[in-house]
């Protein structure tokens, strides 16, 4: 079965111009459903704006999934194609995470349209709200509305023909200083300095790279109101990451510790809360899944590249609520940035290995 070219970058032209910041997908949802629906799917869409797309076929369903919005608050994005690599006009990111896995997905199925309904597999096609900001879409969304338990997620970047068969446990802190207020330059030494108490214990930290399976970082600090005065209050959150769950606890700890000691040596108070951000996952070479997804890219021609990731996605989400999810490449590049960008070839390939995937089984 040949590949459309044109009408897969067109749709994933046509989808980047769609404005889809996290919480801003409503449009978008409403295009994916009747596109979904126009492709003979029976379509629901839930509350939070996931879209669900079930296709009739042979065997048990294979899950399909892909992030509908876009990181940050970039809007009226204008896509460009320059010698075969579509690029943002450089005042926004483009977009293709995640919509380069929303137009592969739409291209097979329009690819399944001329295939006859005995060689038709199953599938579940699942397009979900606010990855970017949480997991949140994946997370609300009822797993048991879903009849298939295996899936992929297309939402990597890298070479075609990877497979991200494990990605870390995740931890998040919120940290709140309690110190006092004073006048900073007539009485400084009357203060307790939340700011201070924060620079040491961030002193105190490791951070990024702790080890090959192991990250941490201090994203956010908040406090003061005036240069006059003594800092008295102070909010800060700061993650840890790893593919080993015990390491991650000791990560996490450790920086906890360092927050209470900070306080102890100037008299302040601490508060640090810790809340599990999303759970990790890990599948070996041998299974099922696993073997299937690498002979299925050696079939369509692709090296399969087993990877770890440090990064969460939807899978992590869904593997942690019973289903098996693993994350393949579009080859997106750069992504979160102004240079983001996709080659047209890869679009093409990702197309080309996920009609091996879906059609293998059948």
């Amino acid at each position: 079965m040949e590949i459309n070219e044109q009408r897969v970058i067109d749709t994933f032209l046509g989808l980047v111009r769609i404005d889809s910041p996290s919480k801003q997908e409503e449009v978008i949802s409403q295009h994916l459903a009747a596109a979904l629906t126009a492709l003979g799917g029976r379509v629901e869409r839930d509350a939070m704006g996931n879209v669900l797309g079930r296709f009739a076929g042979q065997g048990e369903p294979i899950i399909l999934n892909a992030h509908m919005d876009t990181v940050g608050q970039d809007t009226g994005i204008k896509p460009m194609i320059k010698e075969g690599v579509i690029y943002s006009d450089g005042t926004t990111i483009l977009g293709g995470d995640d919509k380069s896995g929303v137009a592969v997905i739409l291209e097979v199925l329009r690819m399944l349209q001329n295939v006859p309904a005995a060689q038709q597999p199953a599938l579940e096609v699942l397009f979900t709200v606010s990855e970017e900001i949480g997991l949140v879409g994946a997370r609300h969304f009822d797993t048991t509305k879903l009849v298939g338990r295996k899936g992929v997620v297309l939402d990597e970047g890298g070479p075609i023909g990877s497979i991200v068969v494990a990605a870390p446990f995740q931890d998040n802190h919120e940290i709140r200083v309690t110190g006092k207020s004073s006048h900073a330059g007539a009485e400084p030494e009357n203060g307790i300095s939340a700011i201070e108490v924060a620079a040491t214990a961030i002193n105190l930290m490791a951070l990024g790279r702790i080890d090959p399976e192991t990250t941490a970082n201090v994203g956010i600090i908040k406090g003061g109101t005036a240069t006059n005065i003594v800092t008295a209050s102070l909010y800060a959150k700061s993650e840890a990451r790893s593919l080993d769950e015990t390491k991650l606890a000791v990560q996490t700890e450790k920086m906890r510790q360092a927050w209470q000691c900070a306080a102890s040596l100037r008299s302040a108070q601490v508060d640090v809360q810790v809340t599990r951000e999303y759970n990790g996952y890990h599948f070996s070479a041998g299974h099922p899944w696993i073997a299937y997804l690498a002979g299925r890219m050696a079939a369509a021609g692709f090296e399969p590249r087993l990877e770890k990731s440090g990064g969460g996605s939807d899978a992590n989400i869904f593997n942690s609520k019973g289903l098996t999810m693993v994350v393949i490449s579009t080859g997106m590049s750069a992504v979160h940035t102004p240079k983001e960008h996709i080659d047209i070839q890869d679009i093409v390939d990702a197309t080309k290995s996920l009609w091996s995937i879906v059609t293998g089984l059948v």
